[in-house]
């Protein structure tokens, strides 16, 4: 599976064939069926191109797949407002909070809670007049005390490990690892929930050129792992835009620079 995603992933974009790419995954589907891991890596391949309809159509086979993950409800909610079904991402995101709310789903926490919330707010301040009122019913905006770059991690296979870094202007860094040696507790409560993203907020008081460097640990089902990075630029205004980038992660223990931020000038570079 993973070589015919590295194929795929060579004709649509080295050669800008994709009837080409699109006729390989065809041809080989039975290696992606009923195999979640292997079609959000292939979802994520397409966003890169700018096809989000046929990256909502694997979303949706994977909600079925995984019908109790937190994950599939916030991937889903999303890929609808990306092929611009606004009322129906609305509906996926009040679906959520009802099944939280009812206990059916467990994803209430301090990691995973707010990225919905901060999302579902976007989604009404952006587009409130196509929604309606029942839908736009919503508590004080998590984006309105918040001005800058926001970054969003995701990665197809829960068992991946790795560490993040953030380098501001002034060189000064943080670390954030994604490990069971680093953080069980972490790692216990995502596979419980079913989630798998993290999103890093940099707000408007430290301008100019960001790093964002990772250091990939391993996986313990010996199979490469794929991580995108949504960059969303002037984040909850009305003159927002997000960027798509996906990495390949498969040489272990070597710090290497996955892209540049330049924060309030809405560059990226990589």
């Amino acid at each position: 599976m993973y070589y015919f995603l590295d194929v795929f992933g060579y004709f649509a974009a080295k050669w800008n064939n994709i009837s080409l790419a699109d006729q390989i995954i065809e041809d080989h589907w039975y290696l992606f069926k009923d195999n979640p891991v292997g079609m959000k890596a292939l979802a994520y391949l397409y966003q890169t191109l700018g096809n989000n309809e046929k990256a909502h159509e694997l979303y949706k086979e994977i909600f079925i797949l995984r019908p109790n993950y937190a994950q599939s409800y916030r991937d889903l909610a999303l890929s609808y407002a990306d092929v611009g079904d606004y009322r129906k991402s609305a509906s996926i995101y009040a679906r959520y909070d009802y099944l939280v709310a009812e206990g059916f789903i467990r994803a209430e926490d301090k990691e995973f809670t707010p990225l919905m919330e901060r999302e579902f707010s976007n989604l009404l301040e952006l587009h409130r007049k196509e929604l309606t009122s029942t839908e736009t019913k919503k508590g004080p905006s998590l984006n309105s005390d918040f001005e800058g770059t926001r970054l969003v991690f995701e990665w197809n296979d829960s068992e991946a490990e790795f560490q993040l870094q953030f380098v501001n202007p002034n060189d000064k860094y943080y670390n954030w690892e994604h490990s069971l040696l680093a953080d069980p507790d972490l790692i216990r409560i995502e596979k419980l929930k079913g989630y798998s993203c993290k999103e890093y907020l940099i707000d408007g008081s430290i301008t100019g050129n960001w790093k964002v460097n990772l250091k990939y640990l391993g996986n313990k089902s010996l199979t490469p792992a794929y991580l995108k990075a949504t960059i969303y630029h002037n984040f909850g205004s009305k003159s927002q835009r997000k960027e798509v980038k996906v990495f390949k992660l498969q040489l272990k223990d070597v710090n290497q620079e996955l892209f540049k931020v330049q924060n309030s000038l809405s560059l990226v570079s990589n």
